[in-house]
């Protein structure tokens, strides 16, 4: 598991779960920032439920030491971002 350039399983799950609990506050403060944009919908919904789903992956996939929980939390931590940023555009097209 040399993804996050660790090598052990514990420094993986770690990192995992700090990234995928540290999206929450990052993704709610850009919804907070861009709370007065005109057309937030439906990546208002994604800021507000994904990084929350990605937390919860980390913290179990941790606690129950699966890496694939894990790594899906971590995904999911990333792609919220770029996933409303995407939608925003949609909408407002």
């Amino acid at each position: 598991m040399a993804f996050l350039g660790g090598d052990s399983l514990e420094l993986f799950l770690s990192r995992c779960q700090a990234m995928s609990v540290a999206s929450v506050p990052a993704c709610l403060g850009v919804m907070v920032f861009l709370v007065k944009e005109e057309g937030w919908h439906y990546s208002f919904l994604v800021l507000c439920l994904l990084p929350l789903i990605a937390a919860y992956l980390g913290v179990r996939g941790k606690r129950e030491i699966r890496t694939g929980v894990a790594a899906a939390g971590l995904v999911l931590a990333v792609v919220a971002l770029p996933l409303a940023f995407v939608l925003a555009f949609l909408e407002g097209a």
